[in-house]
């Protein structure tokens, strides 16, 4: 065949001229630009972008293998119109001839070419799998969705352990089956058909023994730990704080420690059966001992007095049934006052402030700039008005109050997810929701009259109590005594969190 007219000035085959190619090479070499420069501007920078990863890593690379594709496929779409005679050519069919220098420099350039993408593909794979185990990922990139989960882990105890840590752990097997059910999440995002606020407890959620003891060893034994509570009336300017001292059982230990964790973790194997989603109401409990003797509780409301439970309902106990919140903790308004108070972030010599910063907190706002807007004014409209005279000569003191109960709102409360602390209960104590009293309540009892016991004293020693310097101390241990209800034992016939839902 003869050549065309313009054959000797091109170093590659006539099929690879044509509008798809042109196209193909165009976005290559755009792309290609674009991802040197974004790399390099990811590697040099001390505090890379959310988004700039995801451009980088996600968004563009498909778009550079798009080009590539398009570069022989135009050629051979062209070869196919010839060969059919759609097209008339007289170019020479594709032959490789290292011999020829045109054949020569074509070859070099996809050989550059081809290892330059290669160490690309390399290099954000590696980035890409990174980026998606970073917190950044979790938090930031659904920031709207995952807002408050990502703002509460960075004011836990957990702000160094990345998501991935506790939420898929090690191993192959469980990182792609969370990344398949990440897709599902994505579409979701996408469609805006998620669930607000974000459910828990996660279904799906390794055990324990395989994420948390990563870390914390209940094998290790311990005889107690100190805590500290600092309690404020409804008006702290009149009414001095009440503070308990106490020491908590945490025991453990693989040996036959005492305390709360041995009793859970190496005395016994528990099982129970919850009612509800959020494992609040549980009415059937199996315990399991060392030398595998079984008991069983049950509620006198059990649906299961004549039946045995499915098995697909019974859930083996581990860490995260009681430690339920440990990382993704939404105060109450009540225990963030008392907090606050404490710190000195709120003065308490402020009348009536903790009541009414309550009150501002536990309200429901549309969204997080109505919340800032209404709390705002309604505390400067009754300070202003009910406390004129106090408010007159102390705005400043009672300006950082309310910008710091604003802040406290920021941080905790979440209207757009509908997050708050009152949507995921804290299973840790007993005083907002039911957390220890869903068991320990004296109303699971087995066949032989054994009870699971609601005995303060089984889980902490109260060593100190009360208000000023005269408060009461005993290292025997000292019965409790409600704050600020002298005299009135109405509350020992409740649980606590049936007058105290935390506003």
């Amino acid at each position: 065949m003869d050549k065309e007219p313009n054959q000797k000035k091109r170093k590659f085959s006539g099929y690879f001229y044509n509008n798809i190619t042109y196209v193909g090479v165009a976005l290559s070499v755009l792309v290609l630009v674009c991802e040197l420069l974004l790399f390099g501007i990811d590697f040099f920078s001390r505090d890379s972008s959310a988004y700039l990863s995801i451009l980088t890593y996600f968004l563009l690379p498909p778009f550079l293998i798009l080009g590539l594709i398009l570069i022989p496929l135009g050629a051979r779409w062209k070869q196919y119109k010839v060969y059919k005679g759609i097209e008339e050519s007289r170019v020479k069919l594709i032959v490789i001839d290292p011999s020829l220098p045109t054949h020569q420099a074509a070859i070099l350039i996809f050989m550059i070419g081809t290892i330059l993408v290669l160490i690309m593909t390399a290099i954000g794979c590696y980035k890409a799998y990174n980026y998606t185990e970073s917190v950044r990922f979790c938090g930031v990139t659904c920031h709207g969705i995952m807002k408050p989960e990502y703002m509460t882990h960075n004011d836990s105890p957990h702000a160094r352990v990345k998501c991935v840590d506790c939420h898929v752990g090690s191993g192959a097997g469980w990182y792609l089956h969370y990344k398949m059910a990440g897709t599902r999440m994505v579409y979701q995002a996408l469609n805006g058909t998620y669930a607000r606020p974000i459910p828990a407890p996660v279904e799906t959620l390794r055990p324990a023994s395989e994420t948390c003891e990563e870390c914390h060893w209940p094998g290790k034994t311990f005889s107690a730990i100190q805590l500290n509570k600092t309690y404020y009336a409804d008006d702290p300017s009149q009414t001095p704080p009440w503070k308990i001292n106490m020491l908590m059982h945490t025991g453990g230990g693989a040996h036959g420690g005492m305390g709360i964790h041995a009793h859970m973790y190496y005395g016994n194997d528990i099982y129970y059966v919850p009612e509800d989603a959020k494992r609040q109401k549980i009415t059937w409990i199996k315990t399991v001992n060392k030398q595998g003797i079984a008991t069983i509780y049950m509620t006198d409301d059990s649906p299961y007095k004549k039946v045995d439970p499915p098995a697909s309902k019974i859930r083996k106990m581990d860490c995260i049934d009681c430690h339920n919140r440990p990382t993704h903790r939404f105060g109450a308004p009540e225990v963030l006052m008392n907090q606050a108070i404490a710190k000195g972030d709120i003065s308490p010599s402020i009348p009536m402030i903790k009541s009414k910063g309550v009150d501002a907190l536990g309200k429901t706002y549309s969204s997080t700039s109505d919340a800032v807007g209404l709390i705002r004014s309604s505390l400067v409209d009754y300070y202003s008005k009910k406390q004129a005279a106090y408010y007159a000569g102390h705005q400043d003191e009672i300006g950082k109050a309310i910008g710091n109960i604003i802040l406290l709102y920021e941080q905790n409360f979440f209207p757009e997810m509908k997050s708050r602390w009152d949507a995921y209960p804290d299973n840790i104590g007993h005083m907002i929701s039911l957390g220890c009293f869903r068991c320990h309540d004296d109303a699971h009892k087995a066949k032989t009259g054994e009870v699971i016991s609601r005995d303060c004293t089984l889980c902490h020693t109260i060593t100190s109590q009360g208000s000023g310097a005269t408060a009461p101390k005993s290292t025997d241990g000292l019965p409790f005594q409600h704050p600020f209800q002298e005299g009135d034992d109405s509350w020992k016939g409740t649980n606590c969190s049936d007058c105290h839902t935390g506003a």
